[in-house]
Order: C-alpha cells, then sequence, then structure tokens
C-alpha cells in the first residue's frame, strides 16, 4: 500500500453533515462504458483523480439504492491539497439527541457502510476502506431523490433558462424534460430543483446589483454584436437615473424604415416603476419594428432631452422626419430643441378618448354633436374647411369660452389630419404601435421584472419579431398576391409591393368602382379633375402635369400613407397612363427595400460564447441521434468524447482563457448603483378603498 503524505491536517466535520450536490461532470461514469452498472468498489481500487472515485461511488450508491456525503476530510499541511476523504452512507452515524419542542428529523440509524479514500505520491486515489453492509433496507428506485444523486448538467441549465426566458412556466418545463429523458426518472433532478436553480441563477445575477448586473448583460450584448448600442444616464451617487439600448438589427432598420417614428412612455414594467420607453418604425410589411428602448427615472423634459440626444447619435445624427407622442409637453419640447425639423403629430386616438370626459355636458344635451365633430376631423380637406367648420361647430353648441377646446384648436396643427396631410407618416395617425409592443411585452415581464432581466427579456421579443419578418419576406418572394380586377395598376404593384402594403393599394383599386369623373378642365399644362366618390359621398379634386408626370389628390392619401389613392387612379385612367409613375412608388414599401439574399453565418463567423454554445448544441443532436442507434456506435461515442472533452480542455488552458475578463467595463471599475422607483405620472399614491372599509373606518370614529 502506498504512503500517503505525511505533512497532512485531520479536518472532522463531526456532526455538521453535508450533502454532496455535485462537483464532477454528468458523464464521468460513463468514461468505461462496459463497466458493469452495479460494481462494487474494492480496497486497492485506483482512480486518477478524488472527482472520478466520487462519481464512482455516487453511481454504486444510485443503483444499490442509498445516498452518500461527505463525513471526513483531510488536507496536506504542506500543499493544502486534499489527501484523505470518507464517503458515507447518508444514514451512517448515531441519532442526535435534542431539546427542542419540534426537533428535526433526523434519520441516522448508526449504518456503517462507507468508503474511504486516500491520495498516493503519483496523485492517484486508492480505496483505503470499504463497508458494504447496511442495517437498513435499501430503495434502487427511490435513489434518485436523494440530493447527492440529483444535479442539472449544462445542457439542461442551458435549456430550463431559455425555456424561461420565453415565459413557459417551470411545471410545463420539467414536464417537457421528462418528455425528452423517456420519464421523470432519467431527468437526474426534481422539479423543485429546476425551480431553485432559477431562484439561483437570479441571485447570482444580481449580487453585485441588479444595476451592474444589467450592465454585464450589455457588455455580453456587445461582445456578441459589436453594432449593439447602451448608454446609462447616472446620477452624482453613481445611481442608474436612465438607460437606453438598441440592438444592430434596430439601427439597420432604421436606415430603411427611420422616415417616422411613434414613441410613447405609458407603460410600466419593472420592479423600479420606471417607464418603459420603445421608438417603433414600420417596415414594408406594415410590422412595428423596435428602433431603440429606454427605462426612465422620470418623465421631465430634461430626461426626455437626453433620451432623444441619446438615441439621434446611435442612429447616426440622422433625425426622423416624423414622430407620433401623446400629448405630454415635456416631449414636446424635448422634439422641438432635439428634432427641430422633424414633424411632431400628437396621438389622435388620445385626444378623442378625452372627449367624453370633457364635453360630458355637450354630449348629453345634443346628440348630433359627435357628428358634428367627427366631420371637422375626418371630413375636412383643406385647412381652411377645417376651420369654417370648426367656427361653425363652436358657435352652433355655444363653446366658444370653453378652455379645452380652445387648447385643441391653438395646437391643431399638432393633430388635425389635414394638417398633417403633407407630411409621410406611413399610415399611422396614433401611438397604436407603440401599445401594441407594450402588449406584445406583457407575454414576457411583469412588475416584479428587474432589469437585467428585463434586458434578458427585450432580446427574446426581439427573436419573436425578427421571426415574423422573416416569414413575411418568404411570403412575399415565394408566394404571389391574388388579383381581384383586370387593372393594369394592380398587376404592376403586385409585383413590386409587399403583400401587407399591396392588400391596402388594393382597396383602393377596388374603389375605383366607386368613382366617377364628373368634370375635367385642361389649362397649359395641368388637367384639373373633379371626382366623385360615392363611398365617402365627397368630391375630390385631383391635378395632372403630364410634362412631369406629377399628380395630387386633395385627400393627400400618397402624401400620408405613401401609395395612390383611388381618385388618382381614375384620373392617370382617364389621360390614358396605365402605369403608376416611379416618383409615386416607395422604395420602403417595395419588396427589395434589402437585399432578398440574407447572410447566414458560418462556423467561421461564430464568435461570442453564446453562439458558439448554440451551434455546438444543434450538432450535437445529431451526433446523439446517431450515435444511439447501435452499441458499438455507443461506445464509439462515449471513447471520442472523453477524448474531445480532454482535448478542448488542452487548447483552452493553452490560451489561457480568463471568462472573467472577456468585455471590459468600459465605465471602469465604476460600481453602479441600483435606480430609485420612479414616481409615476397619475398613479394613486394610496390603494383606493372600498365603501364598506370607509364605512368601517366611519363606525370606529363615531364610536
Amino acid at each position: 500500500m502506498e504512503v500517503v503524505d505525511e505533512n497532512e491536517q485531520l479536518i472532522i466535520e463531526g456532526n455538521r453533515e453535508h450533502v454532496v450536490v455535485s462537483h464532477v461532470t454528468n458523464d464521468s461514469h460513463l468514461s468505461d462504458p462496459n463497466a458493469n452498472e452495479s460494481q462494487e468498489p474494492y480496497i486497492g481500487m485506483e482512480f486518477e483523480s478524488q472527482e472520478n472515485a466520487y462519481s464512482f461511488y455516487a453511481h454504486y450508491a444510485k443503483v444499490i439504492g442509498f445516498g452518500i456525503s461527505i463525513k471526513t476530510s483531510r488536507r496536506s499541511k504542506v500543499s493544502r491539497e486534499f489527501i484523505d476523504v470518507k464517503y458515507a452512507c447518508t444514514r451512517y452515524g448515531k441519532k442526535r439527541e435534542s431539546n427542542a419542542i419540534n426537533p428535526r428529523p433526523c434519520l441516522k440509524v448508526e449504518c456503517e457502510a462507507y468508503l474511504r479514500i486516500k491520495r498516493k505520491s503519483d496523485g492517484k486515489w486508492v480505496v483505503h476502506d470499504f463497508i458494504k453492509h447496511h442495517n437498513h433496507e435499501l430503495f434502487p428506485a427511490h435513489a434518485r431523490y436523494f440530493p447527492c444523486h440529483r444535479r442539472i448538467n449544462k445542457a439542461q441549465q442551458s435549456y430550463i433558462e431559455n425555456m424561461q426566458n420565453v415565459g413557459v412556466r417551470t411545471t410545463k418545463i420539467y414536464a417537457t424534460m421528462a418528455k425528452q429523458h423517456g420519464g421523470y426518472e432519467n431527468i437526474g433532478c426534481l422539479e423543485k430543483d429546476v425551480r431553485n436553480h432559477l431562484d439561483k441563477s437570479r441571485r447570482l445575477s444580481l449580487e453585485s446589483g441588479d444595476a451592474n448586473a444589467m450592465l454585464e448583460c450589455f457588455m455580453a450584448m456587445q461582445e456578441e454584436n459589436p453594432r449593439f448600442f447602451y448608454a446609462i444616464d447616472l446620477d452624482d451617487e453613481n445611481r442608474v437615473k436612465n438607460v437606453f439600448w438598441v440592438d444592430a438589427k434596430g439601427r439597420e432598420d432604421y436606415q430603411e424604415f427611420g422616415d417616422v417614428i411613434s414613441f410613447d412612455t405609458t407603460y410600466i414594467t419593472n420592479k423600479y416603476k420606471m417607464p418603459f420607453a420603445p421608438f417603433i418604425g414600420v417596415n414594408n410589411h406594415f410590422q412595428s419594428r423596435l428602433l431603440g428602448c429606454a427605462l426612465l427615472a422620470d418623465e421631465t423634459s430634461n430626461t426626455f432631452i437626453w433620451l432623444m440626444k441619446t438615441w439621434l447619435r446611435a442612429m447616426g445624427g440622422n433625425p426622423p422626419n416624423a414622430i407620433i407622442t401623446d400629448q405630454d409637453r415635456a416631449m414636446k419640447v424635448a422634439i422641438r430643441e432635439v428634432f427641430p425639423n422633424t414633424r411632431h403629430r400628437f396621438c389622435l386616438w388620445h385626444i378623442l378618448r378625452k372627449v367624453p370626459e370633457k364635453l360630458s355636458h355637450v354630449l348629453r344635451n345634443n346628440e348630433d354633436f359627435k357628428k358634428h365633430f367627427n366631420s371637422c376631423i375626418y371630413r375636412s380637406w383643406s385647412k381652411k374647411q377645417f376651420e369654417d367648420k370648426w367656427q361653425e361647430m363652436v358657435e352652433k353648441f355655444q363653446l366658444l369660452e370653453d378652455q379645452w377646446l380652445q387648447s385643441l384648436y391653438e395646437e391643431r396643427e399638432y393633430w388635425v389630419p389635414v394638417y398633417m396631410k403633407d407630411t409621410f407618416f406611413g399610415g399611422m395617425s396614433t401611438t397604436q404601435r407603440s401599445e401594441s409592443i407594450n402588449s406584445f411585452f406583457d407575454k414576457y415581464v411583469c412588475k416584479k421584472t428587474t432589469l437585467k432581466e428585463f434586458v434578458e427579456k427585450y432580446k427574446v421579443a426581439l427573436h419573436d419579431r425578427e421571426e415574423a419578418e422573416m416569414q413575411a419576406d418568404f411570403n412575399t418572394w415565394h408566394k404571389q398576391p391574388i388579383l381581384k380586377t383586370p387593372s393594369p395598376f394592380e398587376k404592376q404593384m403586385s409585383l413590386i409591393y409587399t403583400h401587407e402594403v399591396f392588400k391596402k393599394f388594393q382597396i383602393e383599386v377596388l374603389g375605383l368602382s366607386g368613382c366617377r369623373l364628373m368634370k375635367e378642365n385642361k389649362d397649359n399644362h395641368l388637367t384639373t379633375f373633379e371626382i366623385l366618390d360615392f363611398q365617402n359621398n365627397e368630391e375630390f379634386v385631383v391635378e395632372w402635369e403630364a410634362s412631369k408626370k406629377e399628380i395630387s389628390c386633395l385627400c393627400r392619401l400618397f402624401e400620408f400613407n405613401g401609395y395612390l389613392c383611388r381618385h388618382s387612379l381614375m384620373a392617370l385612367l382617364t389621360v390614358g397612363v396605365f402605369a403608376i409613375p416611379s416618383q409615386y412608388i416607395l422604395k420602403r414599401w417595395s419588396k427589395d427595400v434589402r437585399s432578398k439574399h440574407h447572410k447566414r453565418k458560418t462556423d467561421e463567423d461564430v464568435c461570442s460564447s453564446k453562439e458558439r454554445f448554440d451551434r455546438l448544441h444543434e450538432k450535437s443532436i445529431e451526433f446523439i441521434d446517431e450515435a444511439s442507434l447501435s452499441h458499438e456506435s455507443y461506445n464509439f461515442a462515449c471513447h471520442t468524447l472523453g477524448e474531445a472533452l480532454k482535448h478542448c480542455a488542452t487548447i483552452n488552458q493553452s490560451l489561457k482563457v480568463d471568462k472573467e475578463n472577456v468585455g471590459k467595463n468600459n465605465l471602469g471599475d465604476t460600481s453602479l448603483l441600483d435606480p430609485r422607483s420612479s414616481k409615476t405620472k397619475g398613479a394613486p399614491s394610496r390603494r383606493i378603498k372600498s365603501g364598506i372599509e370607509k364605512g368601517r373606518k366611519r363606525h370606529k370614529k363615531e364610536s
């Protein structure tokens, strides 16, 4: 028998027994696939390492039906490395004596089964003592419930975290794992272990503070793609005030679809009650695109100025042509300062929903007021026509002194459609797209979501949006829309527009049948048409200048939505033009606004640890499927994996990979403090009490 190091120190853990959860790889016991599943340890048996010895004894214990734990261990006084370890049955030792009223249960029954190993001078470990017999019943079928036989390997950890990130509940995650592994008994852990892992991951990520965890997440995302942009606004105490970030795809999309933006801050979705402020654009499929977002400390003009300047910097200094917001005064000030040449529009829906509240006395007494009000807004085709109708309405219903209506009239250029008809808004008149993004995020976040968790959920939500865009691209390039008329315009644009835009244009083509030319007047190079639209019961004036191939309609549909109206199409047919002029075909609505050939990453392009893991995981599934078909291929796979694992470890060791230094913090060694909870606009400071509670309070005062 080899003599162990004489310079040793005994460390006895006494009655404070701890259970070994795991410190070895899940497949260490598979190093010899031909080994007998119930092979017993024997004195003199050798192992390459302490971990291999533990793995062997743990596997043996699981097959036999008992749990193990470390009873004693001993380190060298010189090297401080372990040289002597004793593993024992979890029922080893005497039962504890306790005077507690409700003592903790103790399962010890003086079982003597144990395995003791010592390290040899050559570094290998040898079995020094082994007692096989137990004085209690063994339960092989229940062994998987012992803590020492329960663990979650790296592949399972990745799967659990990915499922949790997309909003799958823990119970369903565990049920899916059971399906994958062929039963609950083959998973290797319990449902509570899955819950504990998720809780532990969350605690570990926030040990240095929520803000620092978020910063680390940003740095990792920037490592994956250098075009990822983020900015953090700190106060004098290094406490986070405002956070902004945008991914590389958002910055790329802005170059094509950044002409009109919807901006809203009405969505509170994190534990600090910080308003979520997304910048939303619309792509060539009429889908909402996230072009950056922020979490804000407050909704003051200074905060919005910081945010909009930061967003503008991220987008290369190119401001949008138009932006839609609610009536927030602080936003208006910030937009005027940061985007002085951008057309600012108030959300029409936010204004109209206030009518029942602000004008309730008028609505109660005048049933036809709503008809007149809507006519002012939606049936005014010129600024003068709107002003005349408005004046007539306020006089008829005696609202000349109404302050709210006066304020609306003073700001009419910010919300009345006729004042916006000369600006392209992509068909948007409300912040509905921002609100749809908010509801979309509801699937992933809640009001207890931390900053880091919010960023992680944001990535998942973004991937879902990108998948929807890819699907729309596929349909546009590989499927032809159905033509409903013999119109040359319909055929022409079916080859150019995306499906969603074509559907909207097709409505105008179908509307041609409801239009009639009432009058035509030619004056030099300009031809004027008066066209009756039966659907709107209105006459529209269309002007056509043949020399420049320019056409314009009173309804301003092209200027607002970006495609020609039925009235313009009627005029073109009348003058014998059967193809829409090129200047009226916006590239942003076309199929080929970007290349249809999306570059797929090759193995050489994979740069981040997360991408490498995902690619290897994908390839490993094929490997496992093939290797499991026969015992021979299984044996070969186990041997090959063992050799590959050693080779990878050698490569990484030679490269001296230091994961802690990956991605340098551009804030230096600054430690960020978590943000304070924000005070939201309009949120009650206390819960509103019910009538019963108020009655009880009055009763107590009276008594």
